[in-house]
């Protein structure tokens, strides 16, 4: 099956110009026309790469960017500019993989997606692989859990918070990083629904069992434990 790549812009020219050359390279192409519909259009279908135009309505400072780097999302984004070096610095500040002038030219935009999806198909193999911490295994591709070999019944946002933690396991992580990660909020509310959540978790992964994985740091955050803690404490209490 082709690579599927999704274009954001609402300049139709622009558009057309590129659908044609991508489908005459063997990609398949969707397209959105503003920062709105490239979020619905990313939770609809598995794409492989953005290209973004600089100019995307309903975009600003290249926030759409952020949020969607930001939130560890596996997915190269190129984006087509239109006002020079300062724009290009901004966008790949951003977190843009690459920066391509408003006239491309179409072999070295072949290259460079060619490029882009080379590298991270290899990093999408990393993140798919089973995550073991202890007797607890996380497998990504078919978002299931098991501790002592029984699976877990997680509810979707339960999943998630629970891999944000594991793929940072031993790291301290703030109630303000996992509500910006986890609900993809930009600032901190004063819910406490992070604190019912891990509450939720805890019941389900360490109830009953030890060690004790999920770990409050009080007056900060929450953590997972990391293998190596797992280790060090199972040495330390052997006589």
């Amino acid at each position: 099956m082709g690579k599927v790549i999704l274009i954001a812009a609402d300049n139709q020219e622009r558009v057309q110009q590129l659908m044609e050359k991508l489908g005459q390279a063997g990609y398949k192409v969707t397209h959105a026309l503003n920062y709105s519909e490239v979020i619905a259009a990313l939770q609809r279908t598995n794409a492989d790469l953005l290209i973004m135009d600089s100019k995307l309505p309903g975009m600003s400072h290249f926030n759409l960017v952020q949020r969607l780097t930001g939130r560890g999302e596996q997915i190269p984004i190129i984006v087509i500019g239109n006002d020079g070096s300062d724009e290009a610095i901004q966008a790949l500040e951003s977190g843009a993989h690459d920066y391509i002038p408003n006239e491309w030219d179409t072999r070295e935009l072949l290259a460079r997606i060619s490029n882009l999806l080379r590298l991270f198909q290899t990093g999408r193999k990393e993140q798919d692989e089973i995550i073991r911490i202890g007797d607890l295994a996380i497998d990504p591709l078919c978002r299931n859990v098991t501790r002592e070999n029984e699976t877990l019944a997680l509810t979707h946002r339960e999943y998630d918070l629970l891999l944000f933690l594991a793929r940072r396991q031993g790291q301290v992580c703030t109630r303000e990083d996992i509500l910006r990660e986890v609900w993809d909020y930009d600032f901190h509310t004063g819910t406490n629904v992070v604190d019912v959540y891990i509450l939720h978790l805890r019941e389900k992964i360490d109830k009953g069992r030890r060690p004790k994985l999920l770990r409050t740091i009080r007056g900060i955050g929450y953590k997972l434990l990391s293998q190596d803690e797992i280790d060090a404490n199972t040495k330390d209490r052997l006589p």
